[in-house]
This record gives C-alpha cells, sequence and structure tokens, in this order.
C-alpha cells in the first residue's frame, strides 16, 4: 500500500513539474511575441506599396514587362467600355 502511495505521489509530482515547466515556457513566449509586436516599428506606408511595386517592376525582364504593360492596357480598355 505504501508502495501504491509513493508511486502515486511521484507521478503527481512529475506531472505537476511536466505542467510548471509547460505553462513557464509559455509564458515566456506570449512575453517575447507581446515584446517582438510592440516594438515593430515598421508601419505600412502607402507610398512603401508603390515603391515595392515599382522594385518589382524592375526586376522583371523586359518579356515580362512589356506582358504585363499589355495586360494594364486590356483593363484599361475594358474600364472605358463599361
Amino acid at each position: 500500500m505504501h508502495a501504491m502511495v509513493s508511486l502515486a505521489a511521484t507521478m503527481l509530482a512529475a506531472t505537476s513539474l511536466a505542467s510548471l515547466i509547460f505553462a513557464a515556457i509559455s509564458l515566456v513566449s506570449a512575453g517575447l511575441l507581446a515584446y517582438f509586436v510592440a516594438t515593430d516599428d515598421r508601419r505600412a506606408k502607402p507610398v512603401d506599396g508603390a515603391a515595392q511595386f515599382r522594385r518589382h517592376l524592375a526586376a522583371l525582364s523586359d518579356d515580362s514587362r512589356e506582358h504585363l504593360r499589355e495586360q494594364i492596357r486590356i483593363a484599361r480598355d475594358r474600364r472605358g467600355e463599361i
């Protein structure tokens, strides 16, 4: 009987220890996430989107750029018909 109580107490202690470790890891992770979100100074600006698009266009090959221009012309023509 004493062995069963000892085994149960040991299992309870191990489970409690595992729960405490898991809770500590969770709290540290939540704290780090909150810190990173709070210190993230990158704010999206409308100008940033335009600059990114221009960089994207500059990275395209001449054929790809011409294809994109053609798609834009088609879209503008369709808008004009409506």
